[in-house]
């Protein structure tokens, strides 16, 4: 198989696989925190949004991963530009989006869990994909 050819696989996958993953979790997250009967119900049920939100997030930082492909670059040829090639765009958006969902305001839990059901399973498929192309980058077992 060849390096572009995973790549391309690899976005594909982490896209998909954690799209799911995520949107399982906000379904849970949303379930468990909604109001119980005796409570005041909510005004507005903004949870459509949220499904939304989550799954245009997950795209987004899918496309920006595309930035892996700048690994296959002759000049990026060292384990370091390579890592950097992976990760920095992906990085700085997932920074990025933390500051935009608090809005300035003081953070609390569930700013912080809704971070994490949008972030975390995105972030580890796409961190084993960067171990299997390393391993098979770096022990040129995949072909040019």
């Amino acid at each position: 198989m060849s390096k572009k050819k995973f790549i391309l696989l690899s976005v594909l996958k982490t896209w998909f696989f954690s799209t799911i993953i995520s949107t399982i979790l906000l379904i849970v997250f949303m379930n468990l925190t909604k109001p119980e009967m005796g409570e005041h119900p909510r005004n507005c049920d903004m949870s459509g949004l949220a499904y939304g939100l989550v799954i245009i997030w997950i795209l987004f930082l899918s496309i920006v991963s595309f930035s892996s492909l700048f690994s296959l670059l002759r000049s990026f040829h060292s384990k370091m530009k390579t890592f950097l090639c992976w990760f920095l765009l992906p990085i700085l958006f997932i920074i990025y989006y933390f500051f935009m969902i608090t809005e300035g305001q003081k953070i609390n839990g569930e700013d912080i869990l809704f971070f994490l059901i949008t972030n975390l399973p995105w972030f580890a498929i796409w961190i084993f994909y960067y171990w299997r192309f390393g391993t098979l980058y770096f022990n040129h077992k995949i072909q040019s």
